[in-house]
């Protein structure tokens, strides 16, 4: 057995607020392997792998690489002792070349031999990476653009490789390749470790695992020595029925919307919206499935009225009918960062005066009512007023989800609405969508995680380069049936 390339050494983390993030967690990544890092949303992951970059510091234990101790007070520093780190949110600069990026981070003798595209072509092939040194980075997928990510992290001699939730913006072809990737990255005798929510993924994927449950170590070991419902129970301290359908069976209602003959001009990165046509009704859940960058942003934006298509109509069936909206982005869309939990859980209600008296902001009925939807939508915080910024990924989505949900709006939009949930929190937001509906709303749920919109949707209509190609219901909607509508435009 290879001795491991970095340790954490009974690691505690307290911040300033009181909150214990970790508390004494020893963990060991060793070369070649890839470490899956799970636990619930507020666990602890983000604290510790920003431990291991340099963004935090513990305030008990030691972080160890190849048995000595360093000290990683910022990034630079963590750098300079190989560890690289690729964010769930992409830093990339979206104007430049894929060459370009990785020259702002090259170093030394490297940065100067990355002038040179013949350079860096060889140095994305030695990854086994399709990329056009060339390509502008914002006109790639996705995907491609995660690739650019792991390059960087990549280009100063890394020895260990951190990555946040990287499969969530991904397809299960997209997932392969990653995993494929990260395999050619470990046979050069780099540590990975990969925070993940995906158990199915971890025990195909990955070499060993390491679950935290409040902070704490609840379960490490080989993948190939543990089972599902073993790994979801130290998870989340139960089980997990994570097949069965949610809501009630429901027959749909009157209509609310509807999408007639609608068109959108195809534009950079876009391939437009051509004859979408659409009708919602109340109480049902609708699905929209279909791989990222196939007309699905451009659809939730007409949904939401943000953009009017350039032919063809979207009506609503009467003033009264009012839209929530869920939006996929949520740091730069669903949220104001530096403002409380509470804030942001109320914004709209704030903004049309709901929490005024004598003209001020009533501050003692903003907390009382916020802090009944925290303990709802178990968000985990410190406290109400705690700035949205501090909180998870997983739990500044359930922030965005409870908000929408308390609008009790005639239309609900959802657009990846589980996206950096664990199981059991994205159990929950699927089941508060599926009651909205079960309680006359019509809900829309756009998503590419085919097996939640089978569990929760009364019918799927599947997108693919701007259109719909097919729309399935009862038996029909299978993972083969969708899977191929998505990809090819046509059913199995």
């Amino acid at each position: 057995m290879p001795s491991p390339v970095i340790e954490l050494d009974h690691v505690s983390k307290r911040y300033p607020n009181g909150f214990l993030a970790l508390e004494k967690v020893c963990l060991s990544f060793y070369p070649g392997e890839i470490h899956a890092l799970l636990g619930e949303n507020g666990a602890g992951k983000s604290t510790l792998m920003n431990i291991l970059y340099g963004v935090h510091e513990p305030n008990e234990g030691g972080v160890l690489m190849n048995g000595r101790q360093v000290v990683h007070r910022r990034p630079a520093d963590a750098i300079a002792n190989g560890i690289g780190m690729v964010h769930q949110h992409f830093k990339l600069v979206a104007p430049f070349t894929v060459a370009e990026n990785l020259a702002l981070v090259a170093r030394g003798e490297r940065k100067r031999a990355f002038r040179r595209t013949a350079e860096v072509r060889a140095f994305i092939q030695v990854y086994g990476v399709d990329l056009d040194p060339n390509a502008i980075v914002g006109t790639l997928p996705l995907a491609l653009q995660q690739r650019v990510e792991i390059l960087k992290a990549l280009v100063n001699d890394t020895c260990v490789l951190l990555l946040d939730e990287p499969s969530t913006i991904l397809t299960p072809t997209e997932i392969d390749a990653l995993y494929d990737t990260l395999r050619r990255i470990g046979e050069k005798g780099a540590a990975i470790a990969v925070v993940t929510h995906n158990v199915d993924e971890v025990l195909a994927k990955a070499d060993r695992y390491t679950i935290l449950r409040r902070g704490k170590t609840n379960g490490a070991g080989l993948t190939k020595s543990c089972t599902p419902d073993e790994l979801v129970e130290k998870i989340v301290g139960r089980a997990v029925a994570t097949g069965t359908r949610l809501g009630s069976p429901r027959c749909a209602g009157e209509e609310r919307m509807r999408v007639s003959a609608v068109n959108l001009r195809p534009a950079s990165g876009s391939p437009g919206l051509h004859d979408i046509n659409l009708v919602l009704r109340k109480r049902e859940v609708i699905g929209i499935a279909g791989v990222e960058g196939n007309g699905q942003t451009e659809l939730f934006e007409l949904l939401a009225g943000r953009r009017r298509p350039d032919s063809g109509v979207v009506a609503r069936s009467g003033p009264d009918v009012t839209v929530a909206l869920v939006p996929q982005d949520r740091q730069h869309e669903g949220l104001s960062l530096d403002l409380p939990v509470s804030h942001n859980l109320l914004y709209p209600k704030i903004m049309r005066g709901s929490f005024r008296r004598f003209g001020l902001l009533d501050h003692a009925a903003i907390a009382e009512c916020s802090k009944e939807m925290i303990a709802r939508s178990d968000i985990r915080t410190h406290s109400h007023a705690t700035p949205a910024r501090s909180l998870s990924g997983g739990n500044q989505q359930k922030i965005v989800v409870a908000r929408a949900m308390a609008e009790s709006a005639s239309i609900v939009v959802a657009y990846q609405p589980t996206r950096g949930l664990d199981m059991a929190a994205a159990d929950a937001v699927l089941s508060r969508l599926a009651d909205a509906a079960d309680a006359d709303a019509t809900v829309i749920i756009i998503s590419s995680n085919i097996e939640e919109l089978i569990r929760v949707s009364d019918r799927i209509v599947v997108m693919n380069g701007g259109r719909m190609t097919g729309e399935v219901s009862g038996d029909d909607m299978s993972i083969e049936i969708i899977g191929s509508l998505m990809t090819y435009g046509r059913g199995a």
